[in-house]
């Protein structure tokens, strides 16, 4: 499940390779060059497409709500509402985009000046490194010490568990490359589309 993100007028070079037709037909080395063509197309012309996961989608969400409000961008209740679902909406114009990528980037080099690489949200739920889930009691605990909605850059988090402390993160995390492909996404989608 995820998060995929259309270019509405995004700036493009060159022309896409056209999917053969004959895929099934064709060598591996035939497969492997439409592939490179794909990925060197995209690489091009990142505002076509953005895709995330909806574990990296939440924190770069409430980036943008974080970025809405203390950046006074104007983007509406229901627009930021829709940006959290599958539903379509998104911005419309160019000019919208770099605003918000503008405010984007500003958190993004603080959060580099400070070494931080990835970051989180508490949402309410938390994950050992090894995917499994807390306990309710656990996650609880951890939900008194980190306010729900709350930034979290300073990861992992420890949780002391009798005798040791384990590192803990809340499940909604993203890399910062991985904002940073977001931003570079918005400075020439020409507005975009959730899906």
């Amino acid at each position: 499940m995820g998060m995929d993100i259309s270019g509405l007028n995004p700036t493009i070079i060159g022309d896409e390779p056209v999917f053969p037709d004959n895929w099934k037909e064709l060598s591996q080395k035939a497969k492997d060059c439409y592939n490179e063509l794909e990925k060197e197309y995209h690489i091009d012309n990142p505002g076509v497409y953005f895709r995330a996961n909806i574990w990296s989608w939440r924190p770069i969400y409430y980036a943008i709500l974080e970025a809405n409000n203390s950046c006074d961008l104007g983007i509406s209740a229901d627009t930021i509402d829709g940006m959290g679902y599958n539903s379509g909406h998104g911005l419309k114009t160019q000019e919208e985009c770099t605003k918000l990528a503008d405010a984007l980037e500003i958190m993004m080099l603080s959060m580099r000046h400070d070494g931080v690489e990835e970051f989180g949200f508490n949402l309410g739920m938390w994950t050992a490194r090894d995917g499994k889930m807390l306990s309710s009691e656990d996650s609880k605990r951890l939900d008194e010490l980190y306010p729900e909605g709350g930034l979290l850059t300073d990861l992992p988090v420890f949780l002391a568990t009798g005798d040791k402390s384990i590192p803990v993160w809340p499940s909604h995390t993203t890399q910062l490359d991985h904002m940073e492909e977001f931003i570079v996404f918005l400075r020439s989608c020409g507005g975009f589309a959730i899906y």
